[in-house]
């Protein structure tokens, strides 16, 4: 592996990705809990990552933004979906699974269309981060099945959807769209 791919910001998104697959494995064990704790830490360390891009060597720009998806499939994508599935929606059967499945496709169209339609003062759909760590504490909070499998359709047609959510740092993204900032930034707020 060369060494420009060694960076605190890929070391960052690195833990991102491991909590994600941790939260899989602790969902697996009926531990949603816990799960979803991983999921809120991956989203800490999602927020963390883009700082340490911008302040460290710009050489793995493409290397880094596609670990960053990766990452955050897995962490805000597959692993609340697993955690909603496991806990709740196993007892809608056929509906459950459906609504699991496009919680993950619309999360990687998501992550696909962010580069594609990416404004300065506002995001178009719900960003992932957000997404993911809802479901996972709705997965967690373990209501009622059939209100969870609204709250996660409702989470899945936003991500997809073309409602404008604000950024969390607009002045950033602005300069972004100039061209003056390196394209990571939070993720939380970037997707």
């Amino acid at each position: 592996m060369r060494s420009a791919f060694i960076s605190p910001a890929n070391a960052l998104t690195s833990g991102n990705l491991v909590c994600g697959f941790l939260g899989l494995i602790l969902a697996s064990q009926g531990e949603f809990g816990w799960a979803a704790g991983l999921v809120g830490l991956g989203a800490g360390l999602d927020a963390v990552d883009g700082i340490a891009a911008r302040h460290g060597d710009r050489d793995d720009q493409g290397f880094g933004a596609d670990l960053d998806s990766l990452a955050d499939m897995l962490t805000f994508g597959a692993a609340p979906a697993m955690m909603l599935y496991l806990s709740l929606l196993h007892e809608i059967h056929i509906a459950g699974i459906a609504v699991c499945l496009g919680f993950v496709l619309c999360g990687a169209w998501r992550l696909a269309r962010f580069p594609l339609v990416a404004s300065p003062r506002r995001y178009v759909g719900l960003p992932i981060p957000l997404a993911g760590v809802t479901a996972a504490i709705v997965a967690a909070v373990a209501p009622p099945a059939d209100l969870a499998l609204v709250v996660a359709t409702f989470l899945t047609m936003l991500m997809i959807s073309e409602v404008p959510f604000p950024t969390l740092f607009p002045k950033r993204r602005a300069r972004q769209q100039a061209g003056e900032v390196d394209l990571e930034e939070p993720q939380l707020a970037q997707k």
